[in-house]
């Protein structure tokens, strides 16, 4: 009798063992050929990023560029049409949505962090550099250290948190931090102008967006700090699915789709022009005009 039960346990213990493996081989890259369809996470409300048109009311961005180009891409890699379907994702659901495989894919100008690493995965390599700054307004402070002990202003779930704290404590600030968080860029930026707040911490991509044309009468405080990396993010342990991911946003590099839509935003001739080359490359003094960052056949 021990026997048989024995054996009994021994079998539904490889049947257990058997679908717990078929599940965890089950990827992402599988069920996106099966529907056809890549779901996507994406912001309406950080320009030039991602926005919503005053006039058109049509969605556009430049992260709405690389998701529709992604989507074509990933289609030519599975030899299939493939359709986008856009979630709106904002900075507290874009990861959650990613760990639970609501979407496939966050495109949603979100830096690669240690502490995100740690939730989901990036496809590789980032798509876009970037840096913070303050923005305050005109003549109000000479150099960051003269925001030390102010009111400053952050989008809820951003990085920029930590890390203005920590560049104004690397340049000797003593003061209380007095920071508020909101829930999106153009609260940031309201608040500024009606000076609830001194100074107003971001990305320089989505400052530029957010101040648009009011931006004349408010300017950068010093350098950038806290270089950053705006990564594609992608559900976590699936490397089928982000191996998929990298190798589509690596052929927009070679094949020029992504410098379109990176002149078409962020060029000297573009809708949002940026002051730093914010591509994904190489040194050039180094790598010469093969210094695109992607992976060796």
């Amino acid at each position: 009798m021990k026997r048989r039960i024995l054996a009994v346990m021994v079998v539904l213990s490889f049947v257990v063992s058997f679908a717990s493996s078929a599940l965890a081989a089950t990827s992402v890259y599988d069920e996106v050929k099966k529907s056809g369809v890549v779901k996507i996470g994406h912001g309406t409300d950080v320009p030039p990023l991602s926005m919503i048109d005053p006039q058109s009311g049509e969605l556009e961005g430049f992260d709405i560029d690389i998701a529709k180009a992604m989507t074509e891409q990933i289609g030519k890699i599975m030899g299939k049409d493939l359709k986008m379907e856009g979630v709106v994702v904002n900075n507290k659901t874009r990861i959650a949505f990613l760990a639970n495989k609501r979407i496939n894919l966050t495109i949603r100008s979100m830096s690669h962090t240690r502490s995100r690493d740690e939730q989901i995965d990036y496809a590789e390599p980032p798509y876009l550099w970037s840096g913070k700054i303050f923005y305050a307004k005109k003549g109000k402070f000479k150099k960051p250290i003269d925001i030390c002990g102010k009111r400053m202003a952050v989008t809820q779930g951003s990085n920029a948190y930590i890390a203005g704290q920590n560049y104004l404590k690397e340049l000797g600030c003593k003061e209380d931090f007095k920071i508020s968080a909101f829930q999106s860029n153009a609260e940031c930026f309201l608040a500024l102008k009606q000076n609830k707040v001194d100074a107003y911490i971001q990305d320089t991509p989505i400052i530029a967006g957010v101040a648009g044309a009011e931006g004349v009468d408010y300017e950068p405080v010093g350098p950038i700090f806290s270089p950053g990396l705006y990564g594609i993010g992608t559900p976590p342990n699936d490397s089928k699915w982000r191996d998929t991911a990298s190798f589509a946003l690596q052929d927009m590099i070679k094949n020029g789709t992504y410098e379109k839509i990176y002149q078409k935003w962020f060029g000297p001739n573009g809708i949002a022009p940026l002051p730093i080359n914010a591509r994904p490359r190489l040194p050039e003094d180094i790598f010469g005009d093969r210094n695109q960052f992607v992976w060796p056949n």
